[in-house]
């Protein structure tokens, strides 16, 4: 899978740049489990919150929010910083 851009985290204004439309996934509150997802990108809100993008083998868009700060935001269900992924990483939720 091909991505325009090589950083995972980025302001609002870089994502629309990209053409990522966060809006567009589905947001969930816990990432699909046995499910492999690819990392696509984390979108700043501010300081405190990230929307993290995935999409699975199937072309299916997950928008999940994580809220954090000095550093940590994270993603429970995968006990991961979001600031930690990388574009193109592949993880799946274990059940």
């Amino acid at each position: 899978m091909n991505f325009p851009h090589d950083h995972f985290t980025m302001s609002y204004g870089q994502s629309r740049d990209y053409g990522i439309d966060y809006r567009t996934l589905k947001k969930v509150t816990r990432l699909p489990e046995s499910v492999l997802l690819v990392a696509i990108a984390g979108v700043w809100g501010d300081y405190s919150d990230i929307r993290c993008l995935f999409i699975d083998t199937e072309g299916n868009g997950y928008w999940r929010h994580v809220y954090g700060g000095g550093g940590e935001y994270i993603i429970q269900e995968l006990d991961l910083n979001a600031k930690k992924l990388e574009v193109g990483q592949m993880i799946i939720v274990k059940a």
